[in-house]
Protein backbone atom coordinates (compact mmCIF):
# COMPACT_ATOMS: atom_id res chain seq x y z
CA UNK A 1 0.00 0.00 0.00
CA UNK A 2 1.30 3.65 -0.79
CA UNK A 3 1.55 6.01 1.68
CA UNK A 4 -2.05 8.25 1.13
CA UNK A 5 -3.80 5.57 -0.99
CA UNK A 6 -7.59 4.97 0.26
CA UNK A 7 -8.13 1.50 1.72
CA UNK A 8 -9.57 -1.30 -0.88
CA UNK A 9 -7.48 1.09 -3.54
CA UNK A 10 -5.50 -1.31 -5.72
CA UNK A 11 -2.23 0.35 -7.46
CA UNK A 12 -0.69 -1.37 -10.50
CA UNK A 13 1.63 0.06 -12.36
CA UNK A 14 2.85 3.64 -11.81
CA UNK A 15 1.14 4.75 -8.72
CA UNK A 16 0.34 8.28 -9.88
CA UNK A 17 -1.28 7.22 -13.30
CA UNK A 18 -3.56 4.47 -11.97
CA UNK A 19 -4.12 5.82 -8.36
CA UNK A 20 -8.22 7.37 -7.34
CA UNK A 21 -8.54 10.64 -7.37
CA UNK A 22 -11.20 12.34 -4.91
CA UNK A 23 -13.02 15.35 -5.57
CA UNK A 24 -12.44 18.67 -4.23
CA UNK A 25 -14.63 21.47 -3.03
CA UNK A 26 -15.41 24.87 -4.74
CA UNK A 27 -14.47 28.12 -3.23
CA UNK A 28 -17.29 30.15 -3.52
CA UNK A 29 -18.01 33.65 -2.50
CA UNK A 30 -21.75 35.48 -2.09
CA UNK A 31 -21.44 37.97 -4.90
CA UNK A 32 -20.81 35.15 -7.31
CA UNK A 33 -23.70 35.35 -10.17
CA UNK A 34 -25.53 31.63 -9.75
CA UNK A 35 -23.80 31.55 -13.86
CA UNK A 36 -20.30 31.51 -12.28
CA UNK A 37 -21.19 29.22 -9.66
CA UNK A 38 -22.14 26.71 -12.09
CA UNK A 39 -19.58 26.96 -14.26
CA UNK A 40 -16.82 26.26 -11.52
CA UNK A 41 -19.22 23.07 -10.74
CA UNK A 42 -18.94 22.09 -14.41
CA UNK A 43 -15.09 22.55 -14.77
CA UNK A 44 -14.64 20.65 -11.13
CA UNK A 45 -16.31 17.76 -12.30
CA UNK A 46 -14.44 17.56 -16.00
CA UNK A 47 -11.27 17.97 -13.84
CA UNK A 48 -12.14 15.34 -10.65
CA UNK A 49 -13.75 12.94 -14.28
CA UNK A 50 -10.19 13.07 -16.28
CA UNK A 51 -8.13 12.68 -12.73
CA UNK A 52 -9.35 9.49 -12.54
CA UNK A 53 -9.71 7.75 -16.24
CA UNK A 54 -6.34 6.20 -15.43
CA UNK A 55 -7.61 4.94 -12.30
CA UNK A 56 -10.57 3.31 -14.52
CA UNK A 57 -8.80 1.65 -17.07
CA UNK A 58 -6.36 -0.19 -14.67
CA UNK A 59 -9.52 -1.53 -13.71
CA UNK A 60 -9.33 0.17 -10.50
CA UNK A 61 -13.14 0.03 -8.32
CA UNK A 62 -12.39 3.13 -6.91
CA UNK A 63 -11.81 4.73 -10.28
CA UNK A 64 -14.64 4.14 -11.28
CA UNK A 65 -16.60 4.85 -8.56
CA UNK A 66 -15.15 8.67 -8.43
CA UNK A 67 -16.31 9.14 -12.20
CA UNK A 68 -19.82 8.65 -11.59
CA UNK A 69 -19.32 10.65 -8.08
CA UNK A 70 -18.26 13.30 -10.68
CA UNK A 71 -21.03 12.82 -12.91
CA UNK A 72 -23.70 12.80 -9.90
CA UNK A 73 -22.55 16.09 -8.78
CA UNK A 74 -22.43 18.11 -11.47
CA UNK A 75 -25.83 16.22 -12.40
CA UNK A 76 -26.97 17.47 -9.06
CA UNK A 77 -25.64 21.17 -9.17
CA UNK A 78 -27.99 20.99 -12.51
CA UNK A 79 -30.89 20.06 -10.66
CA UNK A 80 -30.33 22.29 -8.21
CA UNK A 81 -29.92 25.62 -10.84
CA UNK A 82 -33.67 24.41 -12.37
CA UNK A 83 -35.55 26.51 -10.82
CA UNK A 84 -33.42 29.69 -12.19
CA UNK A 85 -32.20 28.20 -15.58
CA UNK A 86 -34.13 27.14 -18.90
CA UNK A 87 -35.13 23.47 -19.36
CA UNK A 88 -33.43 22.29 -22.81
CA UNK A 89 -30.01 23.10 -22.26
CA UNK A 90 -29.93 21.53 -18.54
CA UNK A 91 -31.25 18.56 -19.85
CA UNK A 92 -29.21 18.23 -22.83
CA UNK A 93 -25.94 18.48 -20.50
CA UNK A 94 -27.80 16.26 -17.98
CA UNK A 95 -27.91 13.49 -20.33
CA UNK A 96 -24.99 13.43 -21.63
CA UNK A 97 -23.21 13.08 -18.66
CA UNK A 98 -25.92 10.80 -17.81
CA UNK A 99 -24.46 8.39 -20.94
CA UNK A 100 -21.32 8.01 -19.19
CA UNK A 101 -22.52 7.10 -16.09
CA UNK A 102 -24.47 4.38 -17.52
CA UNK A 103 -21.28 3.57 -19.37
CA UNK A 104 -19.94 2.71 -16.11
CA UNK A 105 -22.63 1.49 -14.27
CA UNK A 106 -22.25 -2.44 -14.53
CA UNK A 107 -19.00 -2.51 -13.98
CA UNK A 108 -19.58 -0.28 -10.27
CA UNK A 109 -22.46 -2.30 -9.37
CA UNK A 110 -20.75 -5.61 -9.67
CA UNK A 111 -17.75 -4.16 -7.71
CA UNK A 112 -20.19 -3.09 -4.60
CA UNK A 113 -21.43 -6.94 -4.70
CA UNK A 114 -18.13 -8.11 -4.49
CA UNK A 115 -16.90 -6.29 -1.49
CA UNK A 116 -20.32 -5.02 0.03
CA UNK A 117 -22.37 -7.69 -0.24
CA UNK A 118 -20.26 -10.74 -1.24
CA UNK A 119 -17.67 -10.21 0.91
CA UNK A 120 -19.15 -9.70 4.32
CA UNK A 121 -21.77 -12.84 3.69
CA UNK A 122 -19.36 -15.18 2.66
CA UNK A 123 -17.64 -14.24 6.06
CA UNK A 124 -20.62 -14.73 8.13
CA UNK A 125 -21.73 -17.97 6.48
CA UNK A 126 -20.53 -21.02 5.93
CA UNK A 127 -18.39 -21.56 2.64
CA UNK A 128 -19.66 -24.31 0.16
CA UNK A 129 -19.07 -25.34 -3.48
CA UNK A 130 -22.24 -23.24 -4.53
CA UNK A 131 -20.83 -20.20 -2.93
CA UNK A 132 -17.42 -20.85 -4.90
CA UNK A 133 -19.37 -21.32 -7.86
CA UNK A 134 -21.11 -18.07 -7.77
CA UNK A 135 -18.02 -15.69 -6.65
CA UNK A 136 -16.38 -17.17 -9.96
CA UNK A 137 -19.48 -16.32 -11.90
CA UNK A 138 -19.79 -13.10 -10.36
CA UNK A 139 -15.34 -12.25 -11.27
CA UNK A 140 -16.18 -13.44 -14.41
CA UNK A 141 -19.08 -11.09 -15.10
CA UNK A 142 -16.57 -8.45 -13.27
CA UNK A 143 -14.15 -8.72 -15.77
CA UNK A 144 -16.45 -8.54 -18.32
CA UNK A 145 -17.79 -5.23 -17.16
CA UNK A 146 -14.76 -3.45 -16.66
CA UNK A 147 -13.40 -4.42 -19.83
CA UNK A 148 -16.77 -2.85 -21.46
CA UNK A 149 -15.91 0.81 -19.05
CA UNK A 150 -12.54 0.72 -20.58
CA UNK A 151 -14.05 0.53 -24.66
CA UNK A 152 -16.15 3.61 -23.06
CA UNK A 153 -13.89 5.81 -21.89
CA UNK A 154 -11.17 5.41 -24.75
CA UNK A 155 -13.79 5.73 -27.41
CA UNK A 156 -14.47 8.60 -29.65
CA UNK A 157 -17.91 9.32 -27.78
CA UNK A 158 -16.56 9.85 -24.33
CA UNK A 159 -14.02 11.97 -26.00
CA UNK A 160 -16.21 14.00 -27.88
CA UNK A 161 -18.89 14.07 -24.27
CA UNK A 162 -16.33 15.24 -22.53
CA UNK A 163 -15.01 18.03 -25.00
CA UNK A 164 -18.99 19.16 -25.94
CA UNK A 165 -19.48 19.52 -22.31
CA UNK A 166 -16.42 21.55 -21.75
CA UNK A 167 -17.60 23.88 -24.76
CA UNK A 168 -20.97 24.26 -23.08
CA UNK A 169 -19.24 25.74 -19.74
CA UNK A 170 -16.95 27.71 -22.08
CA UNK A 171 -19.93 29.10 -24.03
CA UNK A 172 -22.41 29.59 -21.26
CA UNK A 173 -24.60 27.08 -23.35
CA UNK A 174 -27.70 27.69 -20.91
CA UNK A 175 -28.17 30.84 -22.78
CA UNK A 176 -29.22 29.56 -25.74
CA UNK A 177 -32.54 27.94 -24.22
CA UNK A 178 -34.38 30.39 -23.49
CA UNK A 179 -34.39 33.55 -20.70
CA UNK A 180 -31.01 32.41 -17.95
CA UNK A 181 -31.64 36.31 -16.31
CA UNK A 182 -31.87 34.53 -13.25
CA UNK A 183 -28.53 33.05 -13.17
CA UNK A 184 -27.46 36.80 -12.77
CA UNK A 185 -28.34 36.88 -9.26
CA UNK A 186 -26.17 36.43 -6.87
CA UNK A 187 -25.70 33.28 -5.54
CA UNK A 188 -25.66 34.22 -1.55
CA UNK A 189 -29.10 35.13 -2.54
CA UNK A 190 -29.52 32.09 -4.65
CA UNK A 191 -28.47 29.80 -2.23
CA UNK A 192 -31.49 29.59 0.19
CA UNK A 193 -33.72 29.12 -2.04
CA UNK A 194 -32.77 26.55 -4.11
CA UNK A 195 -31.32 24.38 -0.61
CA UNK A 196 -34.65 24.92 0.66
CA UNK A 197 -36.37 23.30 -2.36
CA UNK A 198 -34.04 20.27 -1.80
CA UNK A 199 -35.37 20.14 1.77
CA UNK A 200 -39.04 19.93 1.02
CA UNK A 201 -38.41 17.57 -1.46
CA UNK A 202 -36.10 15.34 1.24
CA UNK A 203 -39.10 16.13 3.95
CA UNK A 204 -41.86 14.75 1.51
CA UNK A 205 -40.11 11.51 0.26
CA UNK A 206 -39.60 10.92 3.48
CA UNK A 207 -43.40 10.88 4.84
CA UNK A 208 -44.40 7.62 6.11
CA UNK A 209 -41.07 6.08 5.87
CA UNK A 210 -41.71 2.85 7.67
CA UNK A 211 -44.66 1.97 5.60
CA UNK A 212 -42.45 2.93 2.10
CA UNK A 213 -41.70 0.42 -0.78
CA UNK A 214 -38.45 -0.69 -1.79
CA UNK A 215 -38.45 1.74 -4.83
CA UNK A 216 -39.77 4.67 -2.90
CA UNK A 217 -37.00 4.01 -0.61
CA UNK A 218 -34.81 4.24 -3.72
CA UNK A 219 -36.07 7.44 -4.36
CA UNK A 220 -35.62 8.90 -0.91
CA UNK A 221 -32.27 8.26 -1.12
CA UNK A 222 -31.48 9.95 -4.50
CA UNK A 223 -33.44 13.11 -2.96
CA UNK A 224 -31.15 12.84 -0.19
CA UNK A 225 -28.12 12.30 -2.14
CA UNK A 226 -29.11 15.21 -4.21
CA UNK A 227 -29.53 17.49 -0.92
CA UNK A 228 -26.31 16.49 0.57
CA UNK A 229 -24.48 17.48 -3.25
CA UNK A 230 -26.44 20.42 -3.10
CA UNK A 231 -25.34 21.63 0.55
CA UNK A 232 -21.35 20.52 -0.13
CA UNK A 233 -21.77 22.42 -3.27
CA UNK A 234 -23.31 25.27 -1.67
CA UNK A 235 -22.24 24.89 2.08
CA UNK A 236 -18.97 27.34 1.68
CA UNK A 237 -21.49 30.55 1.80
CA UNK A 238 -21.94 29.84 5.44
CA UNK A 239 -20.47 29.25 8.92
CA UNK A 240 -18.44 25.78 7.89
CA UNK A 241 -19.41 24.56 11.55
CA UNK A 242 -22.97 24.68 10.58
CA UNK A 243 -22.47 23.13 7.40
CA UNK A 244 -20.50 20.36 8.31
CA UNK A 245 -22.79 19.40 11.39
CA UNK A 246 -25.82 19.31 8.49
CA UNK A 247 -24.21 16.96 5.95
CA UNK A 248 -22.66 15.24 9.40
CA UNK A 249 -26.20 13.88 9.47
CA UNK A 250 -26.05 12.38 6.09
CA UNK A 251 -23.74 9.93 6.24
CA UNK A 252 -24.77 7.19 8.30
CA UNK A 253 -28.12 7.43 7.10
CA UNK A 254 -26.99 7.46 3.65
CA UNK A 255 -24.91 4.61 3.88
CA UNK A 256 -28.04 2.42 5.29
CA UNK A 257 -30.37 3.34 2.67
CA UNK A 258 -27.57 3.10 0.11
CA UNK A 259 -26.85 -0.73 1.80
CA UNK A 260 -30.55 -1.12 1.27
CA UNK A 261 -30.20 -0.84 -2.29
CA UNK A 262 -26.83 -2.61 -2.77
CA UNK A 263 -29.25 -5.40 -1.90
CA UNK A 264 -31.59 -4.81 -4.18
CA UNK A 265 -29.14 -4.67 -6.80
CA UNK A 266 -27.30 -7.52 -5.87
CA UNK A 267 -30.69 -9.77 -5.71
CA UNK A 268 -31.37 -8.72 -9.63
CA UNK A 269 -27.56 -9.60 -10.31
CA UNK A 270 -28.01 -12.91 -9.15
CA UNK A 271 -31.17 -13.30 -10.79
CA UNK A 272 -29.39 -12.63 -14.14
CA UNK A 273 -26.98 -15.48 -12.94
CA UNK A 274 -29.53 -17.67 -12.46
CA UNK A 275 -29.86 -20.38 -15.60
CA UNK A 276 -33.27 -22.25 -15.51
CA UNK A 277 -31.82 -24.82 -17.62
CA UNK A 278 -29.35 -25.20 -15.21
CA UNK A 279 -30.69 -24.90 -11.64
CA UNK A 280 -27.83 -27.72 -10.23
CA UNK A 281 -25.14 -25.14 -10.61
CA UNK A 282 -26.57 -23.84 -7.10
CA UNK A 283 -25.88 -20.51 -7.83
CA UNK A 284 -29.44 -19.46 -7.06
CA UNK A 285 -29.13 -21.55 -4.01
CA UNK A 286 -26.48 -19.26 -3.00
CA UNK A 287 -27.79 -16.42 -4.09
CA UNK A 288 -30.72 -17.06 -2.42
CA UNK A 289 -28.17 -17.96 1.11
CA UNK A 290 -26.40 -14.17 0.94
CA UNK A 291 -29.71 -12.24 0.82
CA UNK A 292 -31.51 -14.07 2.84
CA UNK A 293 -27.98 -12.69 4.98
CA UNK A 294 -28.30 -9.17 4.53
CA UNK A 295 -32.42 -8.96 5.07
CA UNK A 296 -31.55 -10.31 8.53
CA UNK A 297 -28.93 -7.45 8.78
CA UNK A 298 -31.20 -4.49 7.48
CA UNK A 299 -33.94 -5.56 9.32
CA UNK A 300 -31.68 -5.42 12.72
CA UNK A 301 -30.42 -1.64 11.74
CA UNK A 302 -34.08 -0.48 10.86
CA UNK A 303 -35.07 1.38 14.38
CA UNK A 304 -31.63 2.74 13.81
CA UNK A 305 -32.47 4.11 10.05
CA UNK A 306 -35.78 5.42 11.03
CA UNK A 307 -34.36 7.38 13.74
CA UNK A 308 -31.22 8.88 11.89
CA UNK A 309 -34.00 9.59 8.88
CA UNK A 310 -36.46 11.65 11.55
CA UNK A 311 -33.77 13.41 13.31
CA UNK A 312 -32.50 15.01 9.87
CA UNK A 313 -35.89 15.98 8.70
CA UNK A 314 -36.82 17.48 12.02
CA UNK A 315 -33.63 19.49 12.19
CA UNK A 316 -33.45 23.42 11.53
CA UNK A 317 -31.60 23.93 8.19
CA UNK A 318 -28.50 26.05 8.46
CA UNK A 319 -29.78 28.61 5.60
CA UNK A 320 -32.76 29.15 7.74
CA UNK A 321 -31.09 30.38 10.69
CA UNK A 322 -28.30 32.81 9.47
CA UNK A 323 -27.93 34.09 6.01
CA UNK A 324 -24.95 33.37 3.83
CA UNK A 325 -21.31 34.70 4.34
CA UNK A 326 -20.57 37.97 2.63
Amino acid sequence: MIAGTPTGVRVTGAAAQSQAAYSATAELASEMSGEMVLQRAGYACIDHLARNQSAARAGEAEGIHQMRVAIRRWRAALSAMAPVMPEAPRRKASNELKWIADALSEARNLDVFVSAVMAPAGDALPWSSELERLATAIKRCQQTAHAAARTAISSARYGNSVRALADWLDGCGWRAGGDAVALNRPIGELAPVLLGRRYRQARKRGASFAKQSEEERHRLRITLKKLRYTTELLGDLYEPETTKAFIQRFKQLQDDLGDINDVSVARDIITSLADPGASNTGIDQAGRRIIAWHKRRLAGNEPALRRRLRDLLKTEPFWMRSPALG
